[in-house]
């Protein structure tokens, strides 16, 4: 029977070295060597902080690195972040802390992310940096991009709706002034005419109601669902290496597919020789293929069942047609089109 092991034990001061407690084989010990120098942060958020004013700040580093590790570990909440890398010896030596030094506060991080950085482009700054690194250690194939979309749980309730008042037509916006230079009075409503009968249900959308703390985010929801406040967000990822190479934060508005084109507009910049692209039938309309040809890049976007033709009759949209008569020309002899419609056959007479 061995040595009674206590408290008391680990009570004793020790002469030790993080750097020896964590293995070499690490992954965070392996994205410092594929990074090597971080400096590019400090430089990309040099200008969000003053030399010599107010209290010495935290390394940006440390916010990136941070956000990189929640990432990693499933960790979406900052407490929870700062309560794992407190105890998780490979987090210290990523971050660099000792083990006798104290984590930076969630304030200060929850802080960095949603005020002072808020309204930059550092952040997409840094992606694009990251991407490009990925790219020079061939962790990124290049040729093919797979894009979809996907809704983000707004910061804002329900109960924070109101109506969203509007002017009277045909009265001026703003605060018009009057001649002698003063401002008048905001336009008043018009008051509804007087009705009978039930009393009809009133149902809230983005056309007549606003949220008083997130206005930018927009009511959206499945059938059978209830809707939430949303925002959208579209990822594009290189299938072959399973890595994320383009991003782009929205408002859940308009056409999804409208989105595609400043994604292969940001994502050529670090893929040059990106060829195709994917997406489902959500992306689908005339104005995306065509987006896609012009930048010399093949979208295999699946059209929807409403743009189909039905028992050979001509397509419903510009963008069916065109692909018909292309394949036509391909294959003019034969029965059937390139892409497996029926030719129209000029019936004979009776």
């Amino acid at each position: 029977m061995g040595e009674a092991r206590t408290k008391e034990g680990a009570r004793q001061i020790a002469m030790v070295c993080l750097d020896e407690l964590v293995p070499e084989d690490d992954r965070y010990r392996r994205i410092d060597e594929i990074v090597g120098d971080w400096s590019f942060v400090r430089e990309a958020a040099r200008s969000y902080y003053a030399e010599r004013v107010g209290r010495p700040s935290i390394d940006p580093t440390v916010l990136l690195k941070l956000m990189l590790a929640g990432a990693l570990e499933g960790i979406g909440s900052v407490r929870e972040l700062l309560r794992v890398a407190d105890l998780r010896l490979d987090l210290r030596l990523f971050l660099g802390y000792g083990l006798g030094e104290r984590l930076p506060a969630h304030q200060t991080i929850s802080e960095a992310q949603t005020l002072r950085f808020a309204d930059g482009d550092v952040f997409e700054r840094l992606f694009l940096h990251t991407v490009a690194l990925c790219k020079q250690h061939g962790l990124i194939e290049g040729s093919h991009l797979s894009v979809d979309g996907f809704h983000a749980e707004a910061n804002a309730a329900l109960r924070s709706l109101r109506a969203s008042l509007e002017p009277i037509a045909g009265e001026a916006t703003g605060e018009p002034k009057r001649d002698d230079g003063a401002v008048s009075d905001p336009p008043q409503l018009r008051l509804a005419e007087p009705r009978s009968g039930p009393t009809p249900k009133r149902k809230a959308s983005n056309a007549t109601a606003v949220s008083t703390s997130d206005a930018d985010a927009r009511l959206k929801g499945k059938p059978g669902q209830r809707p939430h406040l949303v925002y959208r967000g579209h990822v594009g990822v290189d299938p072959k290496k399973r890595c994320i190479a383009s991003c782009l934060g929205e408002r859940a508005e308009g056409h999804e597919g409208d989105a595609l084109a400043p994604i292969l507009d940001r994502v050529r910049f670090v893929l040059p020789e990106l060829a195709s692209v994917g997406a489902d039938q959500g992306f689908a309309a005339e104005r995306v293929w065509e987006d896609a040809a012009e930048r010399r890049i093949v979208a295999h976007i699946p059209p929807q069942k409403t743009m189909l033709p039905r028992n050979g009759r001509e397509p419903r949209t510009n963008g069916s047609r065109s692909r018909r008569r292309r394949a036509r020309k391909a294959t003019p002899a034969s029965g059937r089109t390139g892409d497996g419609w029926p030719t129209r056959r000029a019936r004979s007479p009776s």
